[in-house]
């Protein structure tokens, strides 16, 4: 099982992160459902509340952090070198392989895969490009990954090892999101809680455990993350049946089995949290 050392930065509060953050974004999104807005403004408004995790880790590391934890911080969200090549090849391909691979076996059983064209629709000159390009990059990857991964899985991993610590983790990220069902237009709002809610669920417990897979073998990057979440969103099955998310959940399962397994073999790795 990879564990952290025994010695903890500072700034690494596991509970008040999780209150700021929950505290921000469903206050956000809760103004949504509470207050008649213009709708014009529901997209951005939706966007500001999921920055709730890396304002949360924000605030913490630069209100309680010492100036090396500071530091440290800042490089782990902007430095290419602490991603090797064979990392950035994982984080560019591991999900558009599942797409693949799940969408091929869903095909065995009636599925059929949509156009990969259809992912990138609509983009038909620069302004919508860079507006698509801006929303996949800051809702998500950019808003949370500071504070997910960034801040709050360190500590997790300390605790209670990477097993644990990246299904608590998992957990917490299901439960945040959950507002987001409740309003209209929202990617969320059109699974319901249907099957497509579990399905939907397990696919955060699964990128729990790849990302923390990922974040342990890149010196901690939040950069490497960013670009892992924002892989995740943009490869990810949408609009699949019964079946179709029955698959794809059970080949979920699978990589989340294999990563457990390997922990379980490898020697822990040591990690050193306040490195620049």
């Amino acid at each position: 099982m990879t564990r952290l050392p025994t010695s903890k930065p500072a700034v690494a509060s596991i509970w008040g992160f999780f209150a700021l953050s929950f505290a921000f974004s469903w206050l956000v999104w809760g103004a949504i459902l509470a207050l008649p807005l213009p709708d014009d403004l529901l997209l951005p408004i939706i966007i500001l509340g999921a920055f709730g995790p890396s304002f949360a880790a924000i605030y913490l590391v630069q209100r309680y952090g010492q100036a090396a934890e500071k530091r440290n911080f800042w490089n782990r969200v902007f430095s290419f070198s602490r991603i090797g090549w064979v990392w950035y090849l994982v984080i560019l391909l591991i999900f558009p392989a599942i797409y693949f691979l799940g969408y091929y076996i869903y095909s065995f059983f009636g599925g059929t895969q949509p156009p990969v064209a259809s992912l990138f629709s609509g983009l038909d000159s620069p302004s919508a490009i860079l507006t698509f390009a801006l929303i996949m990059l800051f809702a998500g990857p950019v808003s949370e990954e500071l504070g997910w991964r960034g801040y709050v899985l360190d500590p997790l991993q300390e605790k209670y090892g990477a097993v644990a610590g990246s299904l608590l983790l998992g957990i917490f990220w299901i439960l945040w999101h959950l507002p987001l069902f409740f309003i209209e237009g929202t990617s969320q709002h059109a699974k319901g809680f249907s099957y497509q809610f579990w399905s939907w669920s397990f696919q955060l417990i699964m990128l729990s455990f790849v990302f923390t897979w990922v974040y342990n073998h890149t010196h901690r990057s939040i950069l490497g993350a960013i670009l892992l979440h924002l892989m995740a969103n943009i490869a990810y099955p949408a609009g699949l049946d019964l079946t179709g998310e029955v698959i794809f959940t059970l080949l979920r399962l699978i990589i989340v089995l294999g990563i457990v397994v390997a922990w379980k073999r490898r020697k822990p790795i040591q990690l050193t949290l306040v490195s620049n």
